[in-house]
């Protein structure tokens, strides 16, 4: 038997599975091993990942920056697809669409567009590309456009076309004719009738100059859920089942469990739409077209800082000082931070001051410089 650290149900070894702490979606798999627990039950690590990790990927802001970050380390000289960008649900009403059905557009690296006419779920309308679970199994229909810059990558633009939607049930057309490449062997299916009808709709209602309104839904709260379930795996991680069953540690828990209407957790940090958030800071902490998860000790505990490509910032206290030993606070010491660059498969651990060395020009890096030269040849 054994306790989920996230749930506290006790449960059969065999109910147990392996958790990335850090999700991958942020690059953990790129994490060192002892951000990975085995103390998370099947249901925490397949439930929570629908409605706690996906509520914070699928944010609009978070996942178009993390779609960027995948687009800036393109290399020419070994081309891969990379991710479209959502622009959010456009006023277009395309032919025969279904009331609850909404078109959400996505542009592609040379300026494509995309338009994706899926369900529209009210629950969990602030999730780029709607409900995780239902998209998998539900049969939708988008429409690819290429643009006049499309010619300066074509191939850039061939295999991002490929990639898109992967793991979804969506026939994908294409508006277009093209000579010498088979559409079909990337995915792509033959229009019928009313493919056509739309690929005319689209065309007609895509020249320039015609203008488009765009709806984009955010959630508040959407990262209160996804902070205090980081909270808890990295405390964890670090410093042992002594962090779950504390006055904060339960405060914690309420976090990760919080449901609308239930007495709001006393929770420690800054979330996105924080007044108390500082760009000087969010900048410092940062590193371009990057994830960076900082642990630092603080006046209340040991906090961690979570930051995406130097735009978006949290922090949130983690440990407090009463549970933790001299020891623990020597493993901090003046702080540590993990880099983590999913697009290249890259993960860089280091003390925080000599990552804010390099970032200061003090004293340059190696594994850092190697990123920042790279992320320069693909600008070049």
């Amino acid at each position: 038997m054994g306790q989920c650290i996230y749930c506290r149900e006790e449960k059969d070894e065999q109910d147990f599975t392996l958790e990335h702490v850090i999700p991958q979606f942020l690059g953990g798999a790129n994490a060192p091993d002892f951000f990975k627990t085995r103390d998370v039950c099947k249901s925490c690590n397949n439930n929570l990942g629908l409605f706690v990790d996906a509520s914070f990927e699928k944010n609009w802001m978070v996942s178009n920056w993390l779609r960027q970050s995948s687009s800036a380390f393109y290399d020419k000289d070994k081309p891969v697809g990379v991710s479209l960008i959502c622009m959010g649900n456009s006023d277009l009403r395309p032919p025969e669409i279904f009331d609850d059905h909404i078109c959400e557009i996505w542009l592609g690296p040379n300026g494509e567009q995309v338009f994706w006419i899926r369900p529209h779920d009210k629950r969990m309308s602030s999730y780029v590309g709607g409900n995780p679970r239902t998209m998998k199994s539900t049969e939708t229909r988008a429409y690819f456009l290429f643009s006049e810059n499309t010619q300066n990558d074509p191939l850039k633009t061939w295999l991002s076309f490929e990639q898109a939607f992967n793991g979804r049930r969506v026939k994908k057309i294409l508006c277009a004719e093209v000579q010498g490449v088979d559409p079909t062997s990337i995915g792509f299916t033959p229009p019928d009738d009313l493919d056509r009808a739309r690929q005319e709709f689209f065309l007609t209602n895509t020249l320039d100059g015609l203008d488009r309104k765009m709806q984009i839904t955010i959630d508040p709260n959407f990262d209160q859920r996804f902070m205090c379930k980081l909270a808890i795996g990295v405390a964890y991680c670090l410093f042992g089942p002594k962090v779950l069953h504390t006055t904060y540690g339960n405060e914690l828990h309420k976090g990760l469990w919080h449901r609308d209407g239930n007495k709001e957790p006393e929770i420690r940090g800054t979330v996105l739409f924080s007044n108390a958030s500082d760009p000087v800071f969010n900048q410092l902490v940062g590193f371009p077209s990057a994830v960076t998860l900082g642990i630092h000790s603080s006046p209340a505990g040991v906090a961690i800082n979570l930051n995406i490509c130097s735009q978006l910032n949290w922090t949130i206290l983690c440990a407090p000082n009463e549970i933790l030993t001299e020891s623990n606070l020597t493993q901090i010491d003046e702080g540590l931070i993990l880099v983590l660059v999913r697009a290249i498969n890259t993960g860089i651990y280091l003390d925080l001051p000599s990552f804010l060395s390099h970032k200061t020009g003090a004293n340059s890096h190696p594994a850092l410089k190697a990123i920042e030269e790279r992320l320069e040849k693909n600008t070049n």
